[in-house]
């Protein structure tokens, strides 16, 4: 029997009948469809940081394994920071997000473009559920020679690459964090570390103090979360863990902060257009993270998860496959607040 990540058993693959047509493409449904169960169980149980399995608890570990999806694959760490709303059943193409502050969302331009990142504002905001999809085509004979290992390394690889454009739509989103809310470097201290936990300090005391009367229930002891890049993952570590790390701080970091380390957060000029810089950087330097409040006015919509459709090309001589699904999000800008790392 010859077996791979997706189908248990090459064998009993048959597309010869409409019964076993359904089979093969409800296996391929099925594998795409675990990759987002497993994310929403991984993200419920805290799991944030997808970059080794060694230290997970046990009841991950069973997520993992009961999910045959490799955590490495999956950058779904954003979802942390907003609440999800599920809108697969509900006939909508769109929600409301009300008493909002100033903010970003996305709205999806023509096909093949990439999706515009813009603010809104005001006492009620409309967020769109947006339709993203890709496809790929298999050769009619893969399935005639049996090469059952490509169709389903090209599935896999579909369902990667439908997970990255997610990441970097949302990290993007992230990024475009406007001007007002940037904490600057600061020039206490005298080392790399003390100043990257002034610095931290600052923006926590900001983004706790500008929400103490804004009814979202923001204390001095809320969880935020730090969204860094990787390349600043040893001064992140340092300044929130310095009894972890070789470096000794005296400074004191009284919040409670949870890192994220990303690749996506590549951006180092003001929405990215290469001239304009943040306030107090002094040139292209990437921040030390992107701090939030998670939830509360963070929200992410989901009309319709990664769902597969396919017919025969016949005129190609192959199957065209299509993955499609419908989101939207929109976040409050006020529960963000850019944290710089000018050293």
């Amino acid at each position: 029997m010859k077996s791979g990540k997706i189908f248990t058993n090459y064998d009993m693959i048959n597309v010869r009948t409409k019964k076993g047509r359904r089979a093969f493409l409800g296996a391929i449904q099925h594998n795409w469809s675990q990759a987002q169960r497993a994310s929403e169980l991984l993200r419920k149980a805290g799991i944030t940081e997808f970059t080794s399995s060694q230290n997970f608890p046990d009841s991950v570990l069973e997520i993992v394994d009961k999910f045959h999806v490799d955590i490495a694959e999956l950058d779904t760490g954003y979802e942390a920071a907003f609440d999800a709303i599920d809108l697969t059943n509900v006939k909508t193409s769109s929600f409301t997000v009300r008493s909002s502050q100033s903010g970003l969302t996305f709205k999806k331009v023509r096909d093949g473009d990439k999706a515009q990142i813009f603010s809104v504002s005001g006492g009620e905001v409309t967020v769109s559920l947006n339709l993203y999809g890709g496809a790929l085509q298999w050769l009619k004979t893969w399935f005639d020679d049996g090469e059952w290992w490509t169709i389903e390394d090209n599935a896999l690889e579909f369902r990667r690459k439908w997970y990255e454009q997610k990441a970097v739509l949302f990290y993007d989103m992230i990024q475009s964090l406007s001007q007002t809310y940037n904490t600057v470097y600061t020039a206490l201290g005298t080392t790399t570390t003390d100043k990257d936990r002034y610095t931290i300090g600052d923006a926590a005391y900001t983004i706790i103090n500008r929400h103490r009367d804004t009814g979202l229930g923001v204390t001095a002891g809320t969880p935020l979360l730090l969204y860094s890049d990787l390349s600043m993952k040893a001064r992140v570590e340092a300044a929130l863990n310095p009894l972890r790390t070789q470096y000794t701080s005296d400074v004191g970091l009284n919040y409670n902060i949870t890192p994220i380390y990303t690749s996506y957060l590549d951006w180092t000029y003001v929405n990215d257009d290469g001239a304009t810089k943040w306030t107090g950087d002094a040139g292209a330097s990437k921040p030390l993270g992107y701090l939030s409040i998670p939830g509360r006015k963070n929200k992410i919509g989901n009309r319709m998860d990664l769902t597969l459709l396919a017919e025969t090309d016949i005129l190609a001589f192959a199957e065209t496959v299509a993955g499609w699904g419908r989101y939207g999000a929109y976040m409050n800008e006020s529960q963000w607040q850019r944290v710089s790392a000018i050293a």
